[in-house]
């Protein structure tokens, strides 16, 4: 790819849209002197790399996320998971549609799961963190400029975290937040989105349990959740997005507009469809990895 990019003199590359793909090739092109677009790719890398984002998460006064560890060997996992109690969240870096990505609810599952995400992602960090049971989980879909909102959502889930974002039902705006965690989710993305210097899209997913929020990952890309989005608040994101990254930023929004909760015009439902009925011996459970075909 650097030999084509040179031969056709191409002005720069977008890795923040096409899904997970795009942002795993971040770094490679970045070392092959190919100009990134957008977000640079070492905060990419900050957001996708687990260890780097948790640590990141850790210095940023007033956001908060639950207990974690990177799991440097399968003893030093079991250690952490006697201290802080079952269930815990096995998450491997750099994975697409949350593969690998499950909940442990004992030793025996925490070393079969630990097992798989060191395989799906054998170059980098695997983070082993508290789960939370109960709790609602919220996304926040926004773009920046610099470090800076320009455009944001907020959608919740209606099932419980634990969940794939993408074979969750999700209501934009959200309608069962209280007041408290609806600032602190905003309060906490405008944190982490000046952290990462982010300009163009960018998903952030929380977790939301009697006021006390915490956060789960940060996406550096648009989500598939972006057409949603733009279609209930009639606002075309990705315009936005691209704007933002090739520095056409004239005609912006003249102020900073964020869709979260309270009475808006629309209230938008995303409900997944599902390919099961067509696929024999598929399991039909939710789980933290993505089973959706479309939505």
């Amino acid at each position: 790819y650097y030999c084509y990019y040179h031969y056709e003199q191409i002005f720069g590359v977008v890795v923040s849209v096409g899904g997970q793909i795009p942002n795993n090739l971040a770094m490679p092109l970045f070392r092959s002197n190919v100009n990134i677009l957008g977000t640079s790719p070492e905060m990419i890398d900050n957001a996708e790399n687990r260890y780097k984002f948790s640590r990141m998460l850790d210095k940023l006064k007033g956001v908060d996320q639950p207990q974690w560890k990177e799991a440097t060997s399968i003893e030093e996992a079991r250690k952490f998971c006697d201290v802080v109690g079952y269930p815990v969240l096995v998450r491997p870096s750099y994975v697409l549609s949350g593969m690998a990505m499950n909940v442990a609810y004992s030793h025996t599952d925490l070393q079969q799961m630990l097992t798989e995400a060191s395989t799906v992602s054998a170059n980098y960090p695997v983070v082993v963190s508290k789960f939370i049971a109960g709790a609602k989980e919220i996304e926040v879909d926004a773009v920046a400029l610099d470090g800076e909102i320009i455009v944001a959502a907020m959608s919740e889930h209606i099932e419980n975290a634990g969940v794939h974002s993408g074979d969750a039902t999700l209501v934009l705006p959200a309608q069962d937040l209280s007041h408290e965690t609806i600032q602190h989710v905003l309060d906490s993305s405008r944190k982490i989105i000046r952290s990462l210097k982010v300009t163009g899209p960018v998903n952030i997913q929380y977790l939301a349990k009697d006021d006390d929020v915490k956060v789960i990952e940060c996406n550096l890309r648009a989500s598939r959740s972006f057409p949603f989005v733009s279609k209930t608040v009639d606002l075309n994101f990705i315009e936005v997005a691209t704007k933002a990254m090739v520095g056409m930023t004239s005609d912006f929004p003249t102020e900073q507009r964020i869709w979260a909760g309270g009475n808006h015009k629309r209230i938008g439902v995303k409900v997944a469809q599902f390919s099961f009925p067509r696929l024999s011996g598929a399991d039909p459970g939710f789980h933290s990895n993505n089973n959706t075909t479309t939505f």
